[in-house]
């Protein structure tokens, strides 16, 4: 919904994408949106602030009803805990934000739509994500549990279904890329025209000297008309901008959605023998437990047929067998749970979840990190064969990078279609180091080479790609102040090459 102070409110239209199909939740959801449609639909010259406070706390109490709902059924279901605790605190945010709104609103001496404006924006837009976000991932959950699933595997499908539903975010970002670009050619347009009629009016006024009073008034309208122009492209270009940046927000939860699916995959396979060994492990010592219940038996009757029965029993559950096999199956268990360990830590390394800021950080160290995490992605493909050169510290933010990397690794792995191999070098020259990722694939035609770093550009077959890996590597590099470089040749395969300088000058 786009709203300036002087437009008319745009109601919020429901769509069937909006339906999580929790009835309870749905029909909540139809309300909370109905008074936020009468909200809009209020007449600030005409309504007192008293009725005017009657909505808002009306509006306000049923957001709490609502809210107490699904935090009840995620109880009842027993929600992923994770999952619960960011819930509640959207909640909580929510309505501390809608109180301190509506206090400001209320305690003002004159309402306008100015005013009132920026809260249903708010309002909308947090709805809308909300929806489309939490609320649906909690619906996944709830209807998985409800058609059986255990609560790891319905926790599973709720991550993996939130994965796919990015691509609702980008339809609707690029539906507003649209709009926009259309309203901004308008504009454009109208400008054009209205220099035009400037230049028209200033040779008038050079010809007819006896009007000059009548076409300055026009040309000071045309001025006018001209800021009000630029004053709505500041306003198209700061809403192309927060699109940007919810654009971002899409593809780094594809990004963890990705992670999170190949971790999955690495950890299952160490915890299943791991449990396995434990299993077995549990029943060799049941045996132990036999064979020294005979020997105590022995001590206590010395006779020939006691001890007869204490050798039958060792022979029985190859007591010899037992003692060697015990150790192995400890040192496996102990291997596994190692593995496991060094699974999270590379899953940790790569996403540096507490570190947001400039620092110093070893390129090839995020990079062996970002493997671990990718290897699902590439080892059924293609052999990694790594030419490290020994990099120095680079400052830069390593989480981003590691996504650039990642980028990289898994595009090289899509374009080798059976067998190939992955080559990762790095080096230093002069200021400044670089990482280069080589695959022996199909490579780049020559006419999409110039169009892969442009947002939405994809080669692969609809529904697998964004086209918004290359283009995001593109802006967090430029960011950096450094540059990716490209050589592709069909059928040989291509090599990406990532610049970066040791120290930045200026961090953007």
């Amino acid at each position: 919904m786009n709203t300036t102070a002087e437009e008319k409110f745009e109601a919020f239209i429901w769509d069937d994408k909006f339906n999580t199909h929790i009835e309870v939740v749905d029909t909540q959801h139809h309300k909370l949106v109905d008074l936020i449609n009468r909200l809009g639909a209020i007449n600030v010259h005409q309504t007192s602030t008293i009725e005017l406070g009657a909505i808002l706390t009306e509006l306000a109490n049923y957001a709490v009803y609502h809210f107490n709902t699904e935090e009840e059924l995620m109880k009842q279901y027993e929600i992923n805990a994770k999952h619960q605790e960011t819930h509640i605190k959207t909640h909580q945010h929510f309505t501390s934000q809608v109180a301190v709104a509506a206090k400001l609103l209320l305690e003002s001496k004159d309402i306008s739509r100015q005013l009132l404006a920026p809260l249903l924006k708010y309002l909308t837009s947090w709805l809308v994500q909300h929806i489309l976000g939490s609320d649906t991932r909690m619906a996944q959950e709830i209807i998985a549990l409800q058609a059986g699933s255990s609560h790891e595997e319905a926790t599973r499908k709720a991550n993996a279904f939130m994965t796919q539903a990015s691509n609702v975010l980008l339809e609707a970002l690029n539906e507003m890329y649209s709009k926009l670009g259309d309203k901004t050619l308008e504009v454009m347009q109208k400008n054009q025209a209205l220099e035009a009629e400037h230049e028209a009016l200033r040779l008038l006024n050079d010809q007819l000297e006896q009007r000059v009073l009548q076409r300055t008034a026009a040309v000071d309208q045309v001025n006018h008309q001209l800021i009000v122009n630029n004053a709505e492209l500041l306003k198209l270009n700061e809403k192309l901008e927060n699109a940007h940046t919810q654009l971002l927000q899409s593809e780094k939860m594809a990004s963890i959605g990705q992670l999170a699916a190949g971790v999955a995959h690495e950890i299952n396979n160490p915890v299943g023998f791991v449990n396995s060994n434990l299993g077995t492990l549990n029943k060799y010592i049941n045996n132990l437990f036999k064979v020294i219940a005979a020997y105590e038996s022995a001590e206590t009757q010395s006779n020939d047929k006691i001890f007869e029965e204490v050798i039958n029993t060792k022979n029985a559950v190859d007591f010899p067998y037992l003692i060697e096999d015990i150790p192995c199956l400890l040192k496996e268990s102990q291997d596994g749970l190692a593995r496991v360990t060094r699974i999270v830590q590379d899953l940790k390394d790569f996403s540096h979840v507490d570190e947001s800021s400039w620092q110093h950080a070893n390129l090839e160290q995020g990079m062996d990190s970002t493997l671990n995490v990718v290897s699902n992605e590439i080892k059924y493909k293609a052999k990694v064969v790594k030419e490290y050169s020994g990099l120095p510290e680079v400052e830069c933010m390593p989480s981003q990078i590691n996504q650039v990397f990642m980028n990289l690794l898994i595009n090289a792995a899509h374009a080798i279609e059976k067998e190939g191999t992955i080559t990762i070098r790095t080096g230093k020259n002069s200021d400044e180091v670089w990482v280069e990722v080589e695959d022996t694939g199909k490579g780049i035609s020559p006419e999409h080479i110039n169009r892969i770093f442009d947002p939405f550009f994809t080669t692969k077959p609809v529904g697998q790609g964004t086209g918004l890996g290359l283009s995001l590597s593109y802006g967090i590099i430029r960011k950096h102040n450094g540059r990716i470089e490209v050589r592709s040749e069909l059928g040989k395969g291509s090599i990406f090459k990532v610049r970066l300088p040791v120290r930045q000058t200026q961090q953007g």
